[in-house]
């Protein structure tokens, strides 16, 4: 498992099947994480702030807010200045 990712714009501190934490906004020429999350995500801000992008609207989330992701939503998150997120999956029973 690779736990530690970077790209100019974010880096996985961790990930697993239930879990990602993530640290946005590294490179203020591309603030942004996009994924199309599979499961049922809940996306907690941990430090400073992010804005949440879910089927095109946008959700502004600040340090302890939490938001709802739909299954098989297309998620963006953009950070103007680095923000520590988590992503919790709900794995849909087999």
């Amino acid at each position: 498992m690779n736990r530690l990712q970077t790209s100019a714009a974010q880096r996985c501190l961790f990930r697993n099947e239930c879990v990602q934490a993530h640290l946005l906004g590294l490179d203020r020429r591309c603030p942004c994480f996009e994924e199309c999350v599979q499961d049922e995500t809940t996306v907690v801000v941990t430090y400073g702030s992010a804005a949440a992008f879910v089927d095109g609207a946008e959700v502004m989330l600040r340090c302890g807010e939490r938001l709802r992701v739909p299954a098989a939503c297309p998620l963006r998150l953009v950070a103007r200045s680095e923000a520590d997120v988590l992503l919790l999956r709900c794995p849909a029973a087999g």
